[in-house]
């Protein structure tokens, strides 16, 4: 089906509020900026903001904590932003922690890891791990339940959440209860099965792979690209989101096979006529508040099991 009218008029809202990501005269700042004034939905209140450095493994990670009204201890999210492991920080996914926080009843945790071309891989998931290790170690300090952890994140921050759970699992880290990952990126040289390729080229997606990897041979490390992995036996319940308009669909519905096929209760679903993080605007694409709601059900349910 084509483009949804109401996915139409928030691309053309979005894309109107910024500059070209990639003119040929931006900056690497200048590229972050644009992508960080985009226009993105705000979130709703919620009882408490709280901005964190934790200990990492190379200084200090950021992190904003929003604590749902009601009383805990509460279940506890991680979720890890956007932005091809180049842009992005926790006030860009600010308005999507607080529509998590409400709506899925749980504290989240906004983390801001390491950002390449400055911090190539591991950077980035050994932050997302070592964030997610304090929460579970310290999670009475903020009120949550450290037997219930989850994780969330779409497009770079969807293979940093799939790719915490392996650490954990290969690492004896905490138990974590679910994975929610919307249009993830899980692989360095997928080929589209029939997306039109006008959609996002492939010399963009190159660009974003050649800042984040030091070296092609990280691509068949499975902390780097999750679809390299030989074995996902043992990671959580995982929920995959995809879109019918976004070059990520088919790696991310090949994931959600290999998960299946792996013996990962998984469950995928393709929102038609919707492109890549549709789920940002709920208030304005009736699809994206129809995902957002099946991701706070299964989130409750695996929080309450």
């Amino acid at each position: 089906m084509p483009l949804d009218p109401q996915a139409v008029a928030v691309i053309e809202r979005r894309d109107s509020s910024i500059e070209p990501l990639f003119g040929a005269d931006a900056s690497l700042a200048e590229r972050r900026k644009r992508f960080n004034q985009t226009w993105r939905e705000p979130g709703p209140e919620v009882s408490s903001v709280e901005d964190r450095l934790l200990n990492g493994p190379r200084g200090e990670i950021p992190v904003r904590i929003y604590t749902p009204h009601g009383h805990g201890p509460f279940p506890l999210l991680m979720l890890f932003h956007g932005g091809g492991f180049v842009f992005g920080n926790i006030d860009t996914y600010d308005g999507n922690a607080r529509r998590i926080c409400v709506g899925a009843e749980c504290i989240v945790v906004n983390v801001e890891y390491r950002v390449a071309p400055e911090n190539k891989f591991p950077a980035a998931p050994e932050d997302c791990y070592s964030a997610t290790l304090w929460v579970a170690e310290n999670a009475a300090s903020i009120n949550g339940d450290a037997s219930r952890v989850a994780v969330c994140g779409d497009s770079a921050g969807g293979s940093l959440s799939t790719v915490v759970c392996m650490m954990s699992r290969d690492r004896g880290g905490p138990a974590i209860r679910f994975q929610s990952l919307r249009c993830p990126v899980t692989h360095r040289n997928f080929e589209p099965l029939t997306v039109d390729p006008e959609l996002t080229p492939k010399s963009s997606r190159d660009w974003w792979w050649k800042q984040y990897l030091a070296d092609e041979a990280h691509a068949q490390d499975p902390y780097a690209c999750p679809m390299a992995s030989k074995d996902l036996s043992g990671l959580p319940p995982a929920l995959i989101i995809t879109a019918e308009y976004d070059e990520l669909r088919d790696e991310g519905e090949a994931y959600a096979r290999m998960l299946e096929e792996a013996g990962v209760t998984t469950t995928c679903v393709r929102y038609e006529g919707m492109f890549h993080v549709f789920h940002m605007y709920p208030a304005y694409i009736d699809k994206a508040r129809e995902a957002l709601n099946h991701e706070f059900d299964m989130l409750r349910g695996a929080f309450a099991t």
